[in-house]
């Protein structure tokens, strides 16, 4: 039964700390920095701050072994901001989308006032992001030993599986095969997600224009998905305050209501690749369009998860913004540029700004719901000139939470 969400809660803080490649701060200082400044956004002090939660706790991607260094989970945060009363708290799994979601639902529910969700992440200092390597280091003259996997990686690593791209890539392929689109199409996308980069300063590819060349002649990392089809790893922090519609009304920003909400179980169905991606977007779109009289063509923009740019294809087409196989021939033509019929990641998304695993998309529809997107007020670089409702879907993989912030109540 699809939850009802609508007019219930509202987001009225976003902060963000320092995004860069390899930061000297330490993560557990970003976050506190995001937690401050959302806080503060939202016209409120630690003392009101009675809910917390966010992903992951303490493994996962985008975390280091070292608390307050390389991770800020929920008892760090707590100690380091110095918050004094925690009447509720989450550690969403799967994604930080679902720690919204469990906000969400303990605000409607009348468990706390008001919740800070957050999400650090951490970029290893050494080696490849995201792969293995020997936790040894040997002698310069000494051979180095092979990484080592274990568990089920043991069956896929040795054959060149095991990490991000390699397990996208397939998924991809066999849509690209069973519907005919081509690497072209996908330039669409990555050309203009830089394109919205370069409106927004705290992107990493802020200065760094992309040509549709630039796209097809980017180093392969896993055949079909080229370089500039994954997220870029940083080190950063994003944060976001809560609170019941009735308490957002007379605080500092515009609330940005929900007036809509869905989520998105694992599938244990044995499927193809493609179809067990199609999965988690297919069950966000039911819930969420279920719990409300709303419907894709009345959406101003949407902000979809986008570790890997094929992402979008699988959510246009499971919340039912075009038919299935289609979405590669939806986003042509200025379609899903800031300016076109639905704006898409008007921050530039994970493949441009940074990877935030999904908060920089809820702080950019929050910001455009507010009209203040630009960082420079008055500019008209990236805020839409309409932004009454925005949906905002992250996760994949079987697992995500999507909501439709709104201007107003519905």
């Amino acid at each position: 039964m699809p939850f009802d969400a609508k007019n219930k809660v509202a987001i009225v803080g976003v902060g963000q700390s320092a995004f860069g490649r390899k930061l000297d701060r330490p993560t557990g200082a970003l976050a506190v920095d995001a937690a401050l400044a959302a806080i503060d956004d939202a016209g409120l002090t630690l003392k009101d701050i009675d809910g917390i939660s966010t992903f992951p706790e303490s493994t996962g991607p985008g975390v280091g072994p070292q608390v307050g260094l390389s991770s800020a989970p929920l008892n760090w945060m707590v100690q380091g901001l110095g918050i004094e009363q925690v009447d509720w708290w989450a550690n969403g799994g799967g994604n930080i989308s679902t720690a919204i979601g469990y906000a969400i639902q303990a605000l409607a529910t009348h468990s706390c006032n008001y919740v800070l969700v957050w999400r650090a992440m951490y970029q290893p200092r050494s080696g490849a992001f995201g792969s293995g390597t020997s936790s040894q280091k040997p002698a310069d003259s000494a051979p180095k030993p092979a990484p080592r996997v274990s568990g089920a990686g043991a069956y896929v690593a040795p054959y060149g599986g095991g990490d991000g791209p390699t397990f996208f890539a397939p998924s991809y392929m066999r849509y690209m095969k069973k519907y005919g689109a081509k690497r072209e199409h996908m330039a669409a996308y990555a050309v203009t997600m830089r394109a919205n980069a370069n409106k927004n300063p705290k992107a990493m590819f802020y200065d760094k224009p992309m040509t549709f060349d630039d796209y097809m002649n980017a180093r392969m990392i896993s055949d079909p998905l080229c370089l500039f089809d994954c997220d870029m790893p940083i080190d950063g922090a994003g944060a976001l305050i809560l609170t019941r519609a009735e308490l957002a009304k007379d605080l500092k920003q515009k609330p940005a209501y929900v007036t809509a909400f869905g989520s998105g179980g694992w599938d244990w169905r044995v499927r193809p690749p493609e179809e067990y991606m199609h999965a988690t977007a297919d069950n966000v779109g039911r819930t969420l369009w279920a719990s409300t009289d709303m419907k894709p063509t009345d959406m101003d923009a949407a902000m979809f998860y986008d570790g890997f740019s094929p992402d979008i294809y699988w959510w246009l087409e499971g919340l039912n913004f075009c038919e299935r196989g289609t979405a590669y021939e939806w986003i042509q033509d200025g379609r899903i540029a800031i300016g076109g019929e639905l704006p898409i990641n008007t921050f530039g998304g994970q493949v441009s700004e940074g990877r935030l695993h999904g908060m920089g998309h809820w702080v950019e529809a929050t910001r455009q719901i507010q009209g203040r997107a630009d960082d420079k007020p008055g500019d008209g670089a990236r805020q839409l000139a309409k932004a009454e409702n925005i949906l905002v879907a992250t996760g994949m993989t079987g697992h995500g939470c999507g909501a439709i912030l709104s201007s107003d109540f519905r």
